[in-house]
């Protein structure tokens, strides 16, 4: 009988042994399925590893609970949270030190490391990875050392120490060639190629990315695939190899045509296509792919990127020759960097306010437990006294000078706590006056900008001079931004002429603003004071006083001036003589429009040899409506799709109420514009001016 029961004991042990093996070992492949999930499917990984980790605490299985939440850490990274990356790091560390798990920890310091670099700390991540690799050492880990290396490298090609990132490349890349390691010789030579491009060495950069290509294809790594093909077309590109720039830009838009890869994977394959069409001068097709590109940076909240293809699209207009579209685009993009500078500013600032809450918290938590550390004295103290019995006078004068040193420690806890909490309430202080110190700048700048505004309204043409040139007439003016860059302009001479201008000068605001300021004193002096009456006459003279005012010459970058519809009325004979830079006209008659072109350049410097503007006759009719305009209005995005208006919408839509009386015509144009606009921001100041003969 108990030779049975002995013998039924053991194998029920030997049972449980053998669960517990097997629960392990499906556990360390549940572990490893994450593991392969990081860049794919981050959020999945996240949910297998932490499940695991339960699994394990369950199990009692130390190394599979640390591997777990070694396994967490990483997917945090991977999905850009590099606190909670830290976090779950440091928590398996803690589990391999305890256990003298090496391997593990050469993993968890190399993890931190790469942390670090992600919170521009390179110190701190230096210091992790020093002590990863004795640990990597000691257990002859191959596979850890190589991807120690190829952290380092990381680290020092952010550092722009590309010489010692390529040491530390080349020393993993001979391990994982060693090992076999497919996805160690991908990411390795994939990186080792970035600082050959960096320094210049495109040949040996070539031969890396297509060692990583041919890596990537086959593992039939699509993503992989379409990330080296871009970067191989963009090194062609630079390189003027165009026919190579496109065999790998076509494989990359391939791939993503085949494979249905998402906007992540479209933005860089549309922008190259664009930097490869630019540099062969096919503009037109340059402009979609890059505007497609700009789309999918959009979708993907990649602001950085959207801020590149912007820059690439401002290049494109310089190179095909709109320097106008070009020097507007760097003025939207140099908004869009200053956007980005406040967003990341404004990150900083949450991240200290969190540190400050932090440091609270902890104040709030020593506090309580020097309260603690009070009570337990006090509870000694009582403790002590019911057991003295005998030795009464001695344990009381040994407690009182224990309650005298716990009593001075105390107070100086207490002094601390004091000093720290008036330190935290100077600092919320400083904060509070920093921000009241803004609000105050903020309004003065508005006041001035204001009173800027009034000035402007003053400096424009009255009603009573636009009221001599045509009892029905119309101005729409809606600036963007309190004062305006577009400005209108009227004159009566005494010998029967009436001569009118519209005109857009370079950028909005303020700048805007000055601009219009001195292209309406400039006016003033051409015509009333010099009385030239000649359209081309006074454009010409007005482009040499800009040019002068702003001391443009040959050499410079400078691109400020203003575009212009210039028109003098002869009421004599009836006659309308017209000259425009770059801003053209519209005569509706007859139920028909007709648009007379500007020539094309602005008032300002545009090249050595200026040429001189033309004018343009035209026999009025009765009954004729003369319209000019702004860019403004056509250029403000909006409709059911945020598409831009257009001239050519534009036109029929003057069409459809030129037969209203003017004042009619400029309410159902203010309600066109606002009705097509939205909620989207104006992009540009607006003024349209309307004249029936």
């Amino acid at each position: 009988m108990f030779k049975k029961s002995f013998i039924w004991v053991i194998l029920t042990l030997c049972c449980i042994q053998l669960t517990a093996q097997t629960d392990s070992l499906q556990l360390a492949n549940k572990i490893e399925e994450a593991r392969g999930l990081f860049t794919s499917d981050p959020d999945k990984a996240l949910k297998i590893s932490t499940t695991a980790q339960l699994s394990a605490l369950r199990l009692g299985n130390r190394y599979l609970e640390a591997y777990a939440l070694n396994t967490m850490g990483s997917a945090f990274f991977y999905l850009g949270n590099i606190d909670s990356s830290i976090t779950y790091h440091l928590k398996a560390l803690q589990i391999q030190q305890t256990d003298q798990l090496k391997i593990g920890m050469g993993r968890s310091y190399t993890n931190l490391g790469l942390c670090y670099i992600e919170k521009h700390q390179p110190e701190v991540a230096i210091s992790y990875f020093i002590k990863a690799e004795p640990c990597f050492r000691e257990t002859d880990y191959k596979i850890g050392l190589s991807k120690l290396y190829n952290s380092l490298g990381v680290l020092f090609y952010e550092l722009n120490q590309y010489q010692k990132s390529e040491a530390y490349y080349i020393k993993g890349l001979k391990i994982a060639g060693e090992l076999n390691d497919s996805t160690a010789l991908y990411n390795i030579s994939a990186n080792l190629a970035n600082v050959y491009d960096d320094l210049g060495n495109t040949i040996k950069a070539i031969k890396s990315y297509n060692k990583a290509y041919e890596i990537a294809k086959a593992q039939a790594q699509n993503t992989d695939m379409v990330f080296i093909a871009n970067n191989l077309a963009s090194i062609y590109c630079k390189t003027n190899r165009y026919d190579s720039a496109w065999k790998y830009n076509e494989m990359a838009y391939r791939l993503i045509q085949e494979k249905k890869l998402d906007y992540r994977y479209k933005k860089a394959t549309y922008g190259n296509r664009a930097d490869i069409l630019c540099k062969e001068k096919r503009y037109a097709e340059a402009l979609r792919w890059v505007d497609s590109s700009a789309i999918f940076a959009v979708e993907d909240g990649d602001y950085d990127m959207l801020y590149q293809i912007r820059c690439k699209k401002e290049n494109i207009y310089y190179q095909s020759g709109n320097y106008v579209m070009a020097y507007q685009l760097s003025l939207k993009n140099r908004l869009l960097y200053d956007s980005l500078r406040q967003e990341k500013l404004k990150t900083k600032t949450d991240e200290l306010e969190t540190k400050y809450e932090a440091q609270k918290k902890d104040l709030l938590i020593s506090q309580q437990e020097s309260r603690l550390q009070l009570r337990e004295s006090e509870n000694k103290r009582k403790t002590l006294m019911l057991w003295s019995g005998l030795a009464v006078l001695v344990i009381s004068l040994l407690l009182m000078l224990v309650v005298f040193r716990s009593f001075k420690r105390t107070q100086k806890a207490n002094r601390i706590i004091s000093k720290q909490n008036n330190e935290l309430e100077i600092q919320k202080q400083e904060i509070e006056n920093q921000k009241q110190l803004v609000e105050e700048k903020q309004k003065e700048i508005i006041d001035s900008i204001n009173y800027a505004q009034r000035i402007q309204h003053a400096v424009l043409t009255g009603k009573t001079v636009w009221e001599k040139i045509g009892s029905d007439y119309f101005v729409l003016f809606k600036p963007k931004d309190i004062v305006s860059g577009d400005f209108y302009w009227a004159y009566n001479a005494p010998n029967g002429r009436s001569i009118f201008a519209l005109a857009d000068c370079t950028g909005h605001g303020v700048p805007g603003g000055f601009m219009s300021m001195l292209g309406n004193s400039f006016l003033n002096e051409l015509v009333i004071e010099s009385k030239l009456f000649k359209a081309d006459v006074i454009l010409n003279k007005l482009r040499d006083k800009v040019i002068h005012a702003l001391e443009q010459q040959g050499k410079t970058n400078q691109k400020d001036g203003m575009d212009m519809a210039l028109c003098v009325w002869n009421r004599l004979d009836n006659t309308l003589e017209f000259a425009g830079a770059n801003n053209p006209i519209w005569i509706f008659r007859n139920g028909k429009i007709e648009e007379y072109k500007a020539d094309k350049m602005p008032i300002g410097f545009l090249l050595d040899e200026q040429p001189p503007f033309k004018s343009q006759t035209i026999l009025l009719e009765k009954g004729d409506v003369i319209y000019m305009s702004s860019d403004g209005f056509p250029d403000q995005f909006g409709g059911p799709k945020g598409k831009k208006y257009m001239y050519r919408k534009m036109e029929q839509f003057l069409v459809s109420m030129a037969g209203k009386p003017m004042a009619e015509q400029h309410q159902f144009l203010i309600k066109e514009f606002n009705d097509w606009k939205g909620n989207l921001e104006q992009l540009d100041d607006v003024c349209v001016l309307g004249v029936r003969v």
